[in-house]
């Protein structure tokens, strides 16, 4: 289970950086996440958990501030979750491990059950993601960029 959330939180960060495709993206697609650790899942009554993770990331780019991030998870026009993860600053030039909280609930009308969707990996690729954020790259005014039915599969396929 813990690899699947592993592999969840790369697909945020990979989203992350996608969007935050308005400068220097040359430096921007060079960031990369060398380390993921799950340092403590907490229960959020029965439809939600709490992640608090660590993230080792090597920044080459300039500085970048995520906020407001949040989006769902959605399969055959079903959500089948929903996300939020605390603000988070990327310092520029830099390898650093950042803490970092994520809260998951199931989304309205799905089950336990229809997670289990997201164990095939067949299935979890035909998958869409929804995900919105507040970027600022460097001293750049925050921009709010909005993607809507990503394909999972293009997401694990920049994570190779």
């Amino acid at each position: 289970m813990f690899m699947r959330l592993k592999r969840y939180v790369f697909l945020l960060f990979a989203a992350l950086f996608l969007l935050s495709g308005c400068a220097d993206l040359k430096k921007i697609k060079e960031i990369k996440m060398s380390e993921v650790k799950i340092e403590r899942v907490s229960r959020n009554g029965m439809r939600g958990m709490t992640l608090n993770l660590a993230v080792t990331v090597d920044n080459p780019a300039p500085s970048l501030e995520f906020t407001e991030i949040s989006g769902a998870v959605e399969s055959s026009g079903k959500v089948l979750g929903r996300f939020a993860v605390d603000p988070l600053k990327l310092q520029a030039k830099t390898t650093g491990k950042y803490h970092v909280k994520a809260d998951l609930t199931l989304g309205e009308g799905a089950s336990i059950l229809d997670l289990g969707k997201l164990i095939d990996k067949k299935t979890l690729e035909e998958c869409t993601v929804d995900l919105s954020a507040n970027v600022k790259i460097g001293n750049m005014k925050p921009r709010n960029v909005r993607f809507n039915d990503v394909p999972m599969k293009k997401l694990l396929e920049s994570l190779k």
